[in-house]
């Protein structure tokens, strides 16, 4: 025998209390500025972000004065930017220096109020963000510091590889000479991504950029299967092209590097039957390219998920390694390119086969 009881919903009420030990804990400030006369409110938590003392008054010259002088003429274009702006969105990062003589930095937002259609007001928040740009800088140096010191070796295996290259050639050894000069090219792409990650433009406008150019899209594959092969000699990386002329204009190496992840993938994904089929053709006036494979097989509901950044099947087994990024990546490559990327519509007990396109201006 069993009973049941009505279950009643406990009631909490949030006091002002919560709201201040909340804001305490982010370190969340208030503040509101008046465009008629520039006057300043703001609480307690926006003084000590900047580094003053809770009872002196803050108004806006007295702002600015905290503001580092590289950083202080930031304000007055962000006010102006917003008032401008279709949206009204006040967003603005800059330091302050506290009477202990520290560096902080502030991030502050808001948004721009009207009156009868005219700027009125704005109001917004304030955070201390110094811990997370301290982290940021931190990463930043030590990612120059590994790109600069990984050029160093990698200049030294250029050149005994080139110095190999040319002894081989003086063999008449094809087949040799041709895994040198595998191994020079697979030396290129490791350069020009160490070079992109030094820059800049590349590290921080979270852009890709393409240098297109003609090239063999079929010697393209027979170059990535064979290296592929190289690592995975107990795979068979069969490539066929069907009614095309494989020239193609596009980035030779960023579309290798789709390739290679399609391959790595299905190598990867298919340890019983090791055979990976990479086929060439032509679909709706575009060059198509496949890469089938028989292993796993992938769940027709993850069919658009995979090209997600971090995004691993269900069906991945634990012991494979991987951080989800490889077919994002593949997909923001395609896309610049104005191609099409996904994955074919078969069984998954039959495998897996992900294709890409590339525009019918890409195909000579």
């Amino acid at each position: 025998m069993s009973s049941t009881f009505p279950y009643k919903e406990q009631t909490f009420e949030v006091t002002q209390e919560h709201f201040d030990i909340a804001l305490n804990q982010v370190q969340l400030g208030f503040w509101e500025l008046d465009l008629a006369n520039y006057a300043l409110n703001c609480t307690s938590k926006c003084k000590t972000n900047i580094g003053i003392r809770v009872n002196d008054i803050l108004d806006y010259d007295r702002l600015l004065e905290c503001i580092l002088p590289e950083d202080r003429f930031l304000m007055p274009e962000a006010i102006i930017k917003a008032i401008q702006s279709t949206d009204g969105i006040y967003s603005l990062q800059y330091r302050v220096r506290h009477a202990d003589q520290s560096i902080h930095w502030i991030d502050a937002n808001g948004t721009v109020l009207f009156e009868a259609e005219a700027p009125s007001r704005i109001i917004g928040t304030m955070v201390d963000i110094t811990e997370k740009k301290d982290l940021e800088l931190l990463r930043d140096e030590l990612f120059n510091v590994t790109t600069h010191e990984l050029k160093t070796p990698l200049s030294a295996i250029k050149g005994y590889l080139q110095l190999l290259d040319r002894f081989i050639a003086a063999t008449g050894n094809e087949k040799i000479a041709q895994v040198a000069k595998r191994a020079l090219g697979s030396v290129e792409r490791i350069n020009r991504l160490l070079n992109e990650m030094a820059d800049p433009v590349n590290l921080y406008s979270n852009q890709i950029r393409l240098a297109k150019d003609y090239f063999d899209l079929s010697a393209l594959g027979e170059e990535i299967a064979g290296n592929a092969m190289l690592i995975n000699p107990d795979y068979k990386i069969q490539v066929s092209t069907t009614n095309i002329d494989s020239l193609v204009f596009a980035d030779r190496y960023r579309i290798g590097q789709v390739l290679t992840n399609l391959v790595n993938n299905a190598v990867k994904y298919s340890p019983e039957r090791k055979v990976v089929e990479i086929s060439i053709g032509t679909h709706n006036s575009a060059v198509k390219v496949l890469v089938k494979d028989y292993g796993i097989g992938l769940a027709k509901s993850e069919h658009h998920k995979v090209f997600k950044k971090f995004y691993r099947a269900t069906t991945t087994p634990k012991n494979i390694p991987g951080f989800g990024i490889g077919l994002f990546l593949s997909a923001e490559i395609i896309i610049r390119h104005g191609g099409l990327i996904g994955v074919e519509d078969i069984e998954p007990e039959s495998g897996t086969c992900f294709y890409f396109t590339l525009p019918a201006y890409g195909v000579n």
